[in-house]
């Protein structure tokens, strides 16, 4: 599959309720798919709340939002946007993948993105 065309979903699509508690999606391709596309529907400016989560090919990972003065491995999803990650293709093919969400309560602390890949 081509990196320059835009997601095509090749499974079921999973919702989760996220919460301030770590939870994890375990997630497996109807088809050869090399895409993720992560959304965060929370509403934009003081309602919404970013979303913290981490992707693995290990059953067993738990993710951990970044606290002020310790950092963690966690990608961010800010309210109101979509994400379409990529993968090695078969990342998807032969394992299943994990997704693990967290969320936190907000301070006035500015949460920037990091790390991203």
């Amino acid at each position: 599959m081509a990196n320059n065309i835009a997601f095509q979903a090749q499974g079921k699509t999973y919702k989760a309720n996220v919460t301030t508690s770590s939870q994890t999606i375990t997630i497996t391709a109807d088809s050869p798919c090399n895409q993720l596309c992560v959304a965060n529907h929370q509403p934009t400016g003081s309602g919404g709340q970013p979303v913290y989560f981490q992707v693995s090919n290990l059953a067993n990972v738990t993710c951990t939002a970044p606290a002020s003065g310790a950092p963690s491995y966690a990608l961010v999803s800010v309210p109101g946007t979509i994400k379409v990650l990529l993968f090695p293709s078969r990342f998807l093919l032969e394992t299943c993948i994990s997704l693990s969400l967290v969320r936190v309560h907000l301070s006035a602390t500015s949460h920037p993105e990091r790390g991203c890949k």
